[in-house]
């Protein structure tokens, strides 16, 4: 009877705990891969709107660049064609005025005074030599203001895009080494997280296999050892009879 419940005690308790090792275990097992699928959600999430805020903020930023250098460029080009229109027509307007005064005066002296050839001529001279200083005047200004005007936009032309190329390739270059050391950054975090998963996991079980080994040989022993005893009580109060009533005789 005591070795029926001795052994009915040690099943049970080794029934109880392989089945609290097993459920261990398995809600280990699903409290990691929960774990795994939401840590890799979140971070897959984050990132694409990340990426995707990146790539927005970029494209209008270009955009917005090209748009405002286009409309500066027409806008000037058509600032710099009607003020041309209106300084060669107000130009030209005051040369034919002073050209019709000058040869109305001309012409008003002559019929008065009736000059003389000399004086027509030196006039006439004069008037050609004063025509074209104010011609090479205004052409040199001209010219120069046109020199000045190409000069201008080759030069912002040039300086615009220089900029925008260094610009686009530093920003490039950043985002590129930010993106590959946040992507460095969680690979590593990744890894670590699948290493001390996996040694956690092969350490518990490998502790729980060796306890449940030395508990095992333990109550294997145990039992062994009551039931030597056991025997060797049961025979010894077996053999008392005999003994005494041989004893007895």
């Amino acid at each position: 009877m005591l070795l029926a419940n001795l052994l009915a005690f040690y099943l049970t308790y080794l029934l109880a705990f392989y089945l609290a090792y097993l459920l261990a275990f398995y809600l280990a097992y699903l409290l990691a891969y929960l774990l795994a699928n939401l840590l890799a959600f979140y971070l897959a999430f984050y990132l694409t709107y990340l990426l995707a805020y990146l790539l927005t903020s970029y494209l209008a930023y270009l955009l917005a660049f090209y748009l405002a250098y286009l409309l500066a460029y027409f806008l000037a080009n058509l600032l710099a064609f009607y003020l041309a229109n209106v300084l060669a027509f107000y130009l030209a307007y005051l040369l034919a005025l002073y050209l019709a005064y000058l040869l109305a005066h001309l012409l008003a002296n002559l019929l008065a005074f009736y000059l003389a050839n000399v004086l027509a001529f030196y006039l006439a001279y004069l008037l050609a030599l004063y025509l074209a200083y104010l011609l090479a005047f205004y052409l040199a200004n001209l010219l120069a203001f046109y020199l000045a005007y190409l000069l201008a936009n080759v030069l912002a032309y040039l300086l615009a895009f220089h900029l925008a190329f260094y610009l686009a390739y530093l920003l490039a270059y950043h985002l590129a080494h930010l993106l590959a050391l946040y992507l460095a950054n969680i690979l590593a975090l990744y890894l670590a997280y699948l290493l001390a998963f996996y040694l956690t996991f092969y350490l518990a079980f490998y502790l729980a296999y060796l306890l449940a080994f030395y508990l095992t040989f333990y109550l294997a022993y145990l039992l062994a050892f009551y039931l030597a005893v056991e025997v060797q009580r049961c025979t010894l109060s077996w053999a008392g009879p005999g003994l005494r009533s041989s004893g007895a005789h």
